[in-house]
């Protein structure tokens, strides 16, 4: 009477934690019991389905979240995108003290539309804002924030940034991170955006 108080779903979690600790497919099995009455005992009977039993991979994590991230920023980065366009295009002709006057109103927008939610964000979905913005405008967020504000402000945050392990001079480059890039394109398709011609 051995197996009189084993249950299926003890054999379902050993399955599992087999196929966990293996790291790859894994081999298992999962039934049902019956009994058989006999003179001398009771005989229970295990029937068996094999079944496969996988490992996730971690990278699929990294790639469901990262599409969150993205969902959630895309349209952040886009309205700010559209915002530096505007800036380069109405200023290109401007006298240099109407450009920052039309620069201060900007950055005034800027802020009212993005400061509370930048806020609360965290420090990846900071980060792909800054690579979706500098993708989507061709140019880094440092000669972005040069072009807008000043040089000495760009500097600023460049040098913030750094204690973050970010370089806002460097930019963006489908090759440091090809799973965003796929995202994002992805996302582009899905919602029917057309990529803007580079400032720069």
């Amino acid at each position: 009477m051995i197996y009189k108080h084993m249950r299926s779903n003890t054999i379902m979690v050993i399955a599992l934690t087999l196929g966990i600790a293996a790291g790859s497919p894994a081999q298992a099995q999962i039934g049902i019991f019956k009994k058989e009455k006999s003179a001398e005992d009771t005989i229970y009977h295990l029937f068996l389905d094999t079944v496969t039993i996988e490992a996730r991979n971690l990278k699929n994590y990294n790639f469901n979240r990262y599409e969150y991230v993205v969902r959630k920023v895309y349209p952040l980065a886009d309205t700010a995108t559209a915002l530096f366009y505007e800036v380069n295009s109405e200023t290109a002709t401007m006298k240099r003290r109407e450009s920052k006057k039309y620069r201060k109103k900007m950055e005034k927008e800027l802020k009212e539309n993005f400061e509370d939610r930048l806020k609360n964000m965290s420090r990846t979905e900071g980060l792909v804002l800054i690579k979706i913005i500098e993708r989507n405008t061709g140019m880094s967020l440092y000669d972005l924030l040069k072009d807008v504000k000043s040089g000495s402000t760009a500097w600023w945050w460049n040098n913030l940034g750094k204690m973050y392990g970010y370089d806002l001079k460097r930019g963006y480059s489908p090759s440091d991170n090809p799973m965003l890039e796929i995202i994002i394109q992805e996302y582009e398709t899905k919602k029917g955006i057309q990529p803007r011609k580079p400032l720069q």
